[in-house]
Formats: C-alpha cells, structure tokens, sequence
C-alpha cells in the first residue's frame, strides 16, 4: 500500500512538471528560430514598435527597495540616467541632501562611486565593473533593443510554460556574445514581456515585470521585482520615465573630490 501510494505520488509531481513546461523540439531548429524572431517583433511592436527600438537616452525616477529575507526595508528615492549602449548613471538617496546620496557611475569599462554618507569618491572595482557589464546584458530594454537592431544577440523560440491552470506563455531565448543565456516569457494576450530569468553561479534570477504603463509612446513596467531562486531581493517602482532626453556627457566624469561631486 504504501509502495502504491509513493509510486502515484511521483507520477503526479512528474506530470505536474512536465505540465509546467514544454519545451521547443531541438531538431526543428529553422522553425524555433523563425518563431523566436516573429515573437520579438511581436513583442516590440507592443513596447512601442520603431519608437521602442530608436530612443537613445532614458532618465527614469521613482523608488528602489531592497529585500531582507523576502521582507521589504524602507524604499530608497533614485534617479537614473542611461544613455545606450554602455553609460549609466544612478542616484540613490534625497538629491537636496549630500550626505544621504550614493551614485554609481559607469561608462564603458571605466566606473566610480560616491558615498555621501562616507563622503568618499572612488573608482570602481573590477569586480564592480564586471557586474555592472552584467546588469547591462540582463536589462530588458538592452536585450530587446539590441535583439531587434543587430546579429549580436541570438534569438530563438524556447518552449512554452504554464503561468496559471490551462493556460500557457510562450518563452524566447536570448544568447548573447559573452555566451549567456536569458528567457523571456510573454504575455499571451498583450505580448509585453512578464519575466526574464537568467542563471548566474548556479543560481536562478528572475525579473517580474508589472504594471505597463506608455511613456513618450513606450510601454514600461512601473514595477519591476528582482528574485533568485524562489526569494525576492528589490522591487523597483518607477514614477516618471522620460525618453530622448539631454543628458549631459558631465554627469559620467569623475569630480576631482568628493567635495565636487554634483
């Protein structure tokens, strides 16, 4: 009886999975990357079509939170300033208030970060420097915006996953020059992206994206959770995103001081 019952009690955890995923049969590779390509267009045009592709610059502000153990600690106010492909600019903390900021500053293989709280300025570690090139290449608006404008990123259609009883999403695959992987499920009905997960030292991150809201005839999320593996880290909430906007080369250049930072 006991065996019995141990034996369906596997066949339903086995059947429960392979419900959760399908994934896309590898001999029909032509046909995978075809669907995988109609599948992004599909998912531009619902971001904003050649608008989406075409902006240069983003300045986006609102609040970040970090996690602790799944709970949220008190939201931080930022400002972030990204200009494509690989300069970035992010303000934590009250701008009127030097001591509470902390900037992280990057452009190319070169970053500095300011702590107000210290009042020190220094440049970026390697390691630093490597996560930020990272975050780069797991940011939606990057892998999508370069998937769509270049052959640097390989795309192609992954399989299909169950996000609630008798319905399922299909998911595309992303692999970019450093060899990484990304995934990216798609809403069924509006085609807006609602996750994209990676692996990063044998640890799963996904990204959740909530609430899509048009700006300067864009959709964004204006909420974006950060999980790895089955924990929540930070959730972004985003209150005003702004589009081709000037932003100043200056805001990348290291002060001489800390008593120059702007």
């Amino acid at each position: 009886m006991k065996t019995k019952l141990l034996l369906a009690l596997a066949l339903g955890i086995f059947f429960s999975l392979t419900g959760m995923a399908q994934k896309a049969d590898p001999a029909e590779a032509a046909a995978n990357t075809e669907k995988g390509k109609k599948l992004l267009q599909q998912v531009i045009d619902a971001r904003g079509g050649a608008k989406f592709l075409s902006y240069k610059t983003i300045q986006s502000s609102g609040q970040w939170s970090p996690f602790n153990d799944g709970l949220s600690v008190d939201p931080v106010p930022f400002i972030d300033y990204v200009i494509f492909p690989d300069k970035e600019r992010t303000e934590f903390g009250k701008a009127k208030k030097k001591k509470d900021r902390r900037l992280n500053v990057n452009y190319g293989d070169k970053g500095w970060v300011y702590d107000g709280e210290a009042e020190t300025l220094k440049d970026q570690t390697p390691i630093q420097i490597k996560e930020f090139q990272e975050s780069r290449e797991s940011d939606l608006d990057a892998l999508l915006k370069s998937a769509g404008t270049s052959k640097d990123v390989t795309v192609t259609f992954y399989g299909r996953e169950e996000t609630k009883p008798g319905e399922r999403a299909d998911v595309i695959s992303f692999k970019v020059k450093s060899g990484r992987e990304f995934f990216v499920l798609i809403d069924p009905l509006t085609k807006l992206p609602m996750t994209l997960s990676y692996e990063k030292a044998g640890e799963k991150y996904e990204f959740r994206f909530n609430q899509y809201v048009e700006y300067d005839g864009v959709k964004f999320p204006n909420i974006v959770d950060l999980y790895k593996g089955r924990i929540q880290i930070s959730r972004v909430n985003n209150n005003i995103i702004k589009l081709d906007v000037a932003i100043p080369e200056t805001l990348f250049v290291k002060p001489v001081s800390a008593k120059e930072v702007k």
